[in-house]
């Protein structure tokens, strides 16, 4: 009797017994995601993203269907493995577009728009999850083509062995056998609308490696959501079919119906309209009946790209009755071979895939815990090699292949000291190249402006090898129009790295502009053109500077720096100032400052990754303000002057889905006291003739033109959307340039030197052609400006001045 209880539930559970298959690509070998499963007795349903479904004991015959492939008629006793392979059929059916009457994809497609809010997971509801990331780069052996090269190259191969033991200190790498990279990541995520959004990796580990600037490597192949009007690929973005005004832009069609149990989907295929230019994706959408959202997608850039293929999946589930919410994400990068052999007889690729569970929606509200706008945070004590933990993590054991590759790239990672050179590339981000335990600062090697002509020097400071928590560093340089040497130094000393305190001591004899304030960069950006306004300083003073600074992170897109300096200040040029206060001794060009200041740079709703020492900003499409305020103290040791400087800053880049994008910044500085011009403002002219486009400047103001002690500016420019021409090295796009300045200056006639200032208005306008001559990182045009309004010569062709634009973009 009491063997009966559990003979009962033994028996149950044969009877409801489900066993697992997996549906591949017979040529690729590659898994199949939401193929149709078609019972000869019962309901039809789909795989899910990894070509997987379960089947219960009583069917015993079923259909497999998938757009692209031939129908296949499957007995279920005849599958080996429980692998099912699919075949492309013979011949294809052309897609068919003209239809009589309204496109009836267009009516599902229109409801699933109407409901993208309530849909969208970002949106609406708090939730927590945990999930499980791996992503791996291998090598896919072209049978074909390893055969045909057989006959030429003698191979020393077991199985698909590609031998390069001469070149890479005996690491012999077999595709068969092992991956070129393996990366597994475990977080849990924290999400409370609308800006609250937390996740911690709890563990990562990487073959090779223990940089955590790795551990995000899978969650920035993709979007978390496809609910956006845009939709990021590896970091660009692309308009999706959901999104307002699709229908108009997208191709629509309605391949097949699915009839569940309580509802019903929909597959609608999409792709971009012929004719229509602009950055969309290509795939099948599967939108489920109940609340007409997303069950699971398929996409890829329905342009050809350079360099690599892009393939990403998505499953959704309906989670506690509540919710469509993404439970698994795929992605597959294939490198195209562009001259460059990686394998012979192979192609390169790279899989990636993300598993969602313990998803929550807590009822109460979410404690947010370290409310300080880093969205991703790994520490360097995350990377665990512990087994036991991994068990209870991954969603599917490690193949044998994955072990394989653990265990050989860790140790060619020893040998070859790979984790050191990986750090040594984030450094080289930074502007810094390693050497050893100091790095050489690039920056400080070779600059340009009017003033200084070539600036040359070196510039050193200790890396993290010599010591972590301090740097020092110090530089010189020389310039071969003012032949006059500079140098400084500065030492830091980092506190509390999450919260970005540190205290900065410097010190330096060199040069700054006259008139010009100028707020702190940080970080190091290649690809900004800020670095280019400073080509165009024509008028600097000489300057000796010692100063300390305190920065701190309110939160980590809101920075503060507080600061106080003492100055001697040597006046160049024969430029003198008279002014009214007897008590001040005017005949020499030197004099003494001593100020105290604070600077504020708010990204407004900016996130950061901080991935160990580093942080990394996210972006964002809100404003960004700078505001810096600085008071001049007389008679402190020997200061001469008593003022006040306020300088402010909002600029903003808005996205117009469809047409391109529209910057604009508004400036506005003054000065409240007696003062030199160094200690006034001058206007952000950078007018010579075919030299570089800068912009959110004044293009058609001669540098050091005008001096305002008030003057405000407004920037704006708007860049349309490239033209897609045949080319590859040609992408034109057009952008349009205004700008408005103003300013006033009290008593003009303190200063020796002739200027003007803006108390009528500057006014200019401009095109700008881009991407005449493109590469994968920059682009060159040429810009044309015409300065208009109450400052324009009389002489309408001496307004025009030509530019050459030249951006560098490396992601």
């Amino acid at each position: 009797m009491r063997l009966l209880p559990i003979v009962f539930i033994f028996w149950s559970f044969l009877s409801y017994s489900q066993e697992e298959y997996i549906v591949f690509d017979e040529a690729t070998q590659k898994t199949i995601p939401f193929v149709k499963i078609i019972p000869q007795n019962g309901q039809p349903f789909l795989s899910d993203i990894d070509g997987r479904f379960q089947l219960e004991d009583k069917i015993s015959v079923f259909t497999i269907s998938y757009a692209g492939y031939a129908d296949t008629l499957i007995y279920k006793d005849q599958i080996k493995d429980h692998k099912i392979y699919l075949q492309y059929p013979v011949q294809t059916i052309q897609e068919v577009v003209a239809m009589a009457g309204e496109n009836p994809a267009h009516k599902i497609v229109r409801k699933a728009m109407k409901n993208r809010k309530q849909n969208n997971p970002l949106k609406n509801d708090a939730f927590t999850y945990t999930s499980y990331e791996k992503f791996w780069f291998y090598v896919e052996i072209d049978s074909v083509r390893m055969k045909e090269k057989s006959n030429d190259v003698d191979t020393t191969s077991t199985g698909n062995k590609i031998d390069t033991t001469n070149q890479n200190k005996g690491f012999s790498f077999k595709p068969d056998e092992q991956h070129l990279f393996l990366l597994e990541t475990a977080s849990k995520r924290t999400f409370s609308p609308p800006n609250y959004d937390k996740e911690e990796i709890l563990a990562y580990k990487i073959s090779g490696s223990e940089n955590p600037i790795l551990s995000t490597l899978a969650k920035s192949m993709q979007s978390f959501s496809f609910y956006e009007n845009e939709f990021g690929l590896l970091g660009k973005n692309y308009l999706t079919p959901l999104a307002p005004g699709s229908i108009g832009r997208y191709f629509y069609q309605l391949e097949d119906t699915i009839f569940n149990q309580k509802d019903t989907t929909f597959v609608i295929y999409y792709r971009p309209l012929k004719g229509k230019h602009f950055h969309g994706v290509e795939g099948r959408m599967y939108i489920n009946t109940n609340g007409y959202a997303i069950e699971k997608v398929i996409a890829k850039p329905a342009a050809e790209q350079t360099g690599f293929n892009l393939n990403i999946t998505q499953e959704y589930e309906f989670v506690q009755n509540k919710k469509w919410f993404p439970v698994k994400l795929s992605t597959e990068i294939i490198f195209m071979n562009n001259g460059l052999v990686l394998i012979d007889g192979g192609t390169l690729k790279g899989q990636g895939s993300t598993y969602i569970k313990n998803i929550e929606f807590p009822d109460e509200k979410i404690k947010k815990k370290h409310n300080d706008n880093i969205a991703v945070y790994s520490d360097n004590n995350a990377v665990s090699e512990n087994d036991k933990i991994w068990d209870t993590i991954r969603q599917y054991d490690l193949s044998d292949k994955d072990l394989r590759t653990y265990e050989v790239i860790d140790s060619v990672s020893k040998a070859n000291h790979l984790d050191r050179k990986l750090t040594a590339l984030t450094t080289i981000l930074d502007g810094k190249i390693p050497l050893g335990y100091v790095n050489l600062d690039l920056s400080k090697i070779i600059n340009f402006n009017y003033y200084e002509g070539f600036r040359l020097g070196a510039g050193l400071e200790t890396s993290q090898k010599l010591m972590k928590p301090i740097v020092v560093s110090g530089y010189f340089a020389y310039g071969t129009r003012d032949y006059d040497w500079k140098f400084g130094g500065k030492t830091v000393f980092r506190l509390n790295k999450r919260k970005g305190l540190k205290i900065e001591l410097r010190y330096h004899q060199d040069v700054l502009e006259r008139g010009g304030m100028s707020f702190t960069r940080f970080p190091f950006d290649i690809n900004s053109q800020n670095g280019y306004r400073n080509f165009f300083i024509h008028n600097m003073d000489r300057q000796r500077l010692g100063e300390m600074a305190i920065y701190y992170d309110i939160k980590s897109n809101i920075t503060l720096k507080a600061f106080g300096n003492y100055q001697r200040i040597w006046l160049t040029d024969n430029y003198t100032f008279s002014t009214t206060d007897a008590n001040i001794y005017t005949s020499t060009n030197d004099f003494d400052l001593a100020e105290t200041g604070i600077e504020l740079q708010w990204n407004i709703r900016e996130k950061n990754m901080l991935l160990g020492d580093r942080k990394v900003p996210m972006g964002t499409k809100y404003p960004r303000i700078k505001i810096q305020a600085v008071k001049g103290w007389k008679n402190i040791a020997e200061s001469n002057y008593d003022y006040v400087r306020l300088k402010a800053e909002i600029s903003q880049k808005v996205k117009i889905i469809g047409l391109g994008d529209f910057y604009w910044k508004m400036s506005g500085s003054t000065t409240v006291g007696d003062v030199p011009l160094l200690l006034n403002h001058v206007g952000d002219g950078t007018n010579v003739f075919w030299n570089l486009n800068v912009l959110q400047t004044f293009q058609t103001m001669i540098p050091s033109e005008f001096y305002s002690t008030s003057q405000a500016a407004l920037f704006t420019h708007f860049t349309f959307k490239p033209i897609h021409t045949k080319a590859d090295w040609n992408e034109p796009r057009f952008t349009l340039h205004h700008a408005i300045g103003y300013g006033e200056f009290i008593r003009k006639n303190q200063h020796s030197v002739n200027f003007k200032t803006m108390d009528k208005g500057f006014y200019e306008t401009g095109i700008i052609l881009d991407g005449l001559l493109t590469s994968s990182f920059s682009a060159i045009g040429i810009g044309c400006f015409y300065r208009y309004g109450n400052y324009a010569d009389a002489d309408w062709t001496k307004n025009i001045v030509p530019k050459i634009s030249v951006t560098v973009n490396i992601e």
